[in-house]
Order: structure tokens, then sequence, then C-alpha cells
């Protein structure tokens, strides 16, 4: 059986092998990303390398002081890879112009990350990506 943190309105999960998942509704808020990191850091001691996939179709957003914190520490989520769906054009766009302003400012991070559109998108980028990381290893 798996087991489901509620965040306030949102939802939290892990899907084996390495994947959490979660589903925003409404902003995303400072209580829920370090709740969610916390959360993510008990995880890591069980399985070291982490990838999130996000259902933001019911998001609005992030706030202001997480878009700042993000911005200015672009590895503060523990994740190897995070892959986003269903988000707004306005969250797109938010998102898209944080990355550009981190590349502008020398500040890019090491987790790999992509919007698409649909939850299967998003499970094909996880497997692609866990693939790569392997082909890493073994190389």
């Amino acid at each position: 059986m798996q087991t489901m943190w509620t965040l306030g309105p949102h939802k939290m999960w892990f899907e084996e092998p390495d994947t959490v998942r979660m589903v925003t509704v409404g902003p995303y808020d400072m209580k829920l990303l370090e709740e969610s990191v916390a959360l993510t850091r008990e995880l890591q001691k069980r399985y070291p390398r982490l990838y999130i996939i996000t259902d933001a179709r019911q998001g609005t957003g992030m706030t202001a002081d997480v878009r700042k914190l993000l911005g200015e520490n672009p590895d503060y989520l523990p994740y190897v890879g995070s892959a986003m769906y269903g988000s707004s054009f306005a969250m797109r766009t938010m998102i898209n112009m944080m990355i550009r302003a981190q590349q502008l400012l020398g500040r890019t991070g090491t987790t790999a990350f992509a919007m698409v559109a649909t939850e299967e998108d998003a499970k094909a980028w996880v497997a692609k990506q866990r693939e790569a990381d392997r082909a890493k290893k073994t190389a």
C-alpha cells in the first residue's frame, strides 16, 4: 500500500523505484516547499537519487518568497530531475523567466528540469533521465 502525504491542499507520494509525485492545488508557497523538501530528505535516506513529477493542473503559481529562494538557490530542491505537467501559460512563462534569469546570473543548477504537457510525457522524461544516469554510471 502506498503512503500519501497531505500538505494543506496538496498531495505527495512516492512511487518505486525513485519518483516522488506531487499534485499542487493553488499557490506553491513556502510552507509547501519546506514540508515537501523535509519529506523528500527522509526518503533520500533510503532512495538517494530521487526524481519528482508534479501535476500542476490545479496550481496557480509560486509565491514571491519561493521564487526568490529557488532563483537564488537553483539546487535547493533535493531531486536529480524534475518534470512538471499541466501548468498554465502564465506559470510556464514565469518558470522560463526564472530559468533564464538564473542563467544570466550564472546560477544554473544541476537538477534537470522539464515542463511537459501530460503525465505520460513526464513519466517518459523521467525514464529517459533515469536511463541517461545509468549510462553515465556504467561509462
